[in-house]
């Protein structure tokens, strides 16, 4: 097939003003009342971000939900000779929707008010964003579009919220130990953020301007070998599996917090240069 594949356009869109290190926990709060964490200051110096956007306030209301934020990337985009009714394929892909159902494109569909259109979801909690590229690239590849709008956001602050592990701090504290998180839920409150990106892809170049042309997207798993290493909506077993939520007594679901999002941090450890260095060896 002799067809190529071009990214017109980039565009992001991050809510409101950069949040510093000192005031993270202002605006997600303090586990436990008003514990400080133990392990923030070691993931700040090892990560070496300086700053935060949060879609939240300092009282926790939203400003922003996941869908809105991918809608103001893609308002970004549009501009001059190409319009959002223009859009013939939306894919959208995120780790944190606002909602299990409806799907988080159909909700980012609602706020542009568009035409209708092919609106596809990816989930995932790292490749997400890169899925949705590829199922864009793959539709003008094949003929079915001409252009496609693929997003990747993200709402987690939601997720990192204090409240959220209110009632495991309180089950620690009856059982007289410190409420503090287990590092593999503490950890990623001090990684993430908020944002969004959208980028517009097409079956012919920019004329005036620079176009970048894919020429290909590989995106390989490695589940049937290594256990899981990012999870929510569940918890991992002795054995490595996952259970999940629906498997846990409804009383579980808080004072577990199966619902944060949490990462095995020994695995990432072991396996990430090792996984990585085989797939770029087998597509190269």
């Amino acid at each position: 097939m002799n067809k190529s594949v071009y990214i017109n356009r980039i565009s992001k869109f991050l809510p409101g003003e950069p949040i510093s290190n000192d005031e993270m926990e202002h605006y997600l709060g303090f586990v436990g009342g008003d514990l400080k964490s133990k392990s923030k200051a070691i993931i700040l110096r090892n990560n070496k971000i300086t700053n935060r956007y949060y879609a939240i306030d300092k009282s926790g209301n939203s400003t922003y939900t996941n869908a809105q934020l991918a809608a103001e990337a893609i308002k970004v985009l549009v501009k001059d000779n190409f319009k959002i009714e223009d859009i013939e394929l939306l894919t959208c892909g995120t780790t944190s929707p606002d909602q299990l159902l409806p799907s988080h494109a159909s909700m980012v569909h609602g706020e542009l008010k568009s035409k209708p259109v092919e609106a596809i979801s990816f989930s995932g909690s790292c490749c997400s964003g890169t899925n949705a590229l590829k199922y864009a690239y793959m539709s003008i590849l094949a003929g079915f579009t001409s252009n496609a709008v693929a997003t990747g956001s993200e709402k987690l602050s939601h997720w990192m919220s204090a409240k959220n592990f209110k009632e495991e701090a309180e089950k620690l504290k009856k059982l007289e130990k410190n409420p503090i998180l287990g590092f593999e839920k503490d950890f990623l409150r001090w990684m993430l953020s908020d944002g969004a990106a959208a980028v517009l892809v097409t079956d012919k170049p920019n004329a005036n301007d620079i176009s970048l042309r894919i020429e290909y997207i590989d995106i390989c798993s490695f589940a049937n070998e290594i256990e899981t290493c990012m999870y929510a909506g569940g918890d991992k077993t002795a054995d490595g599996g996952l259970k999940g939520w629906a498997s846990f007594d409804q009383s579980e679901w808080t004072t577990r917090s199966l619902f944060s999002l949490k990462q095995d941090t020994k695995l990432l450890d072991n396996y990430i240069t090792q996984v990585g260095t085989k797939t770029i060896a087998a597509t190269f």
